[in-house]
């Protein structure tokens, strides 16, 4: 019989099962890779039987990208309050809101508002650049990458298919991403023990100094500045 929610009690048992596997696959695969994550690995870790990652999602490599649709669900959505700040701006402002934007990012990236699990997973299937990888990156990624080229873009000088401003917004999003993915790196080259409020202002200075330079303003790269048809 149906409960009053509308909802089967079988309904809600399925999908407490697929939630369990999907956190179960980011846990493992995260931690050994998808080729070291068994089917058995995976139904134990979710507290469920083997068979419950075929009838639920086909097989193995299903629920790898299922894995990585709900990752990127969620960045996607934490990537539009980045976006949302670019949107609507006045000429004079769009050299700030661009910084601002990132500082955004910067804040999203260092909050830790995510398991460490799912960092463990990203890294993983970014470092295979696999269907898992491409699925975030189609989804979280590219958006927020080619609104901030196209930010930059507006006060550069640069053209949005100049691919040396494509190059340059792509490396400063890179380094605020590395302080989530390469954290160690930092800690140890700054010799701090955690992030903390002081370590986050100069942080944020690196970054507004990137955004301040002529970094993004230079002229456009030579190979843009080709005529069209210059070589047969």
């Amino acid at each position: 019989m149906p409960n009053g929610s509308g909802t089967s009690g079988h309904e809600s048992r399925s999908a407490r099962t697929r939630a369990q596997l999907i956190e179960a696959a980011i846990e493992v695969i995260g931690s050994v890779g998808y080729e070291g994550a068994s089917t058995r690995a995976l139904a134990k870790a979710a507290n469920t039987t083997l068979s419950a990652i075929p009838y639920h999602f086909g097989g193995k490599k299903e629920l790898y990208l299922a894995a990585a649709r709900m990752i990127a669900d969620y960045a996607s959505e934490r990537c539009e309050e980045v976006t949302r700040i670019l949107e609507g701006v006045p000429d004079e402002d769009k050299a700030g809101r661009f910084e601002e934007a990132l500082i955004c990012l910067l804040h999203i990236i260092l909050e830790d508002a995510e398991p460490h699990s799912w960092t463990a997973f990203v890294a993983r299937c970014t470092y295979d650049n696999d269907e898992a990888f491409t699925l975030i990156y189609d989804q979280a990624i590219a958006p927020l990458l080619d609104r901030l080229i196209l930010a930059a873009s507006d006060f550069s000088r640069r053209p949005p298919d100049d691919k040396a401003l494509r190059l340059r917004v792509s490396a400063i999003v890179t380094a605020i991403a590395s302080f989530k993915f390469l954290r160690g790196i930092m800690l140890r080259s700054m010799d701090w023990e955690t992030i903390q409020e002081n370590c986050i202002r100069q942080i944020e200075d690196m970054v507004c100094d990137l955004c301040r330079t002529d970094f993004l303003e230079n002229e456009p790269s030579r190979d843009q500045q080709v005529p069209f048809g210059t070589f047969k």
